[in-house]
This record gives structure tokens, sequence and C-alpha cells, in this order.
């Protein structure tokens, strides 16, 4: 999993992508398992790059 190897915690903001700072979207949304994660897509057309999203309790315990 190569391209998920950079993890980022939610916080009370809306998600935007940190390589551009562009609004998300969710492509993948497992916050209703104990894991708590996300797969989010950039919605700038000249980035779109995915990334993690999880819980900070997650990477602690991880």
């Amino acid at each position: 999993m190569e391209l998920y190897s950079e993890l980022f915690v939610f916080n009370d903001q809306p998600t935007t992508c940190p390589s551009c700072g562009a609004r998300t979207e969710i492509i993948f949304d497992m916050t209703h398992t104990r894991d708590v994660t996300q797969i989010h897509k950039c919605l700038s057309e000249l980035c779109q790059r995915e990334f993690v999203m999880v819980q900070e309790d997650d990477i602690n315990n991880g």
C-alpha cells in the first residue's frame, strides 16, 4: 500500500488536500468501523491526490 504511505489526522475543519490546499471528496469511507478511516481525493483537476485520513487514536495504537 505504498500509495497511502502517509496518514493524516481528522480535525474539526473541512478536509483539504495536503499538497495544494483544495477541498476533497471522500472516495472510501470506513468511519463506521473500529479503524475510523477515510480515503480522500483532491478536487483540483491539476492535483487529484489521494490520501488517508485517520483518527489520532488509530496512529497511537498502530
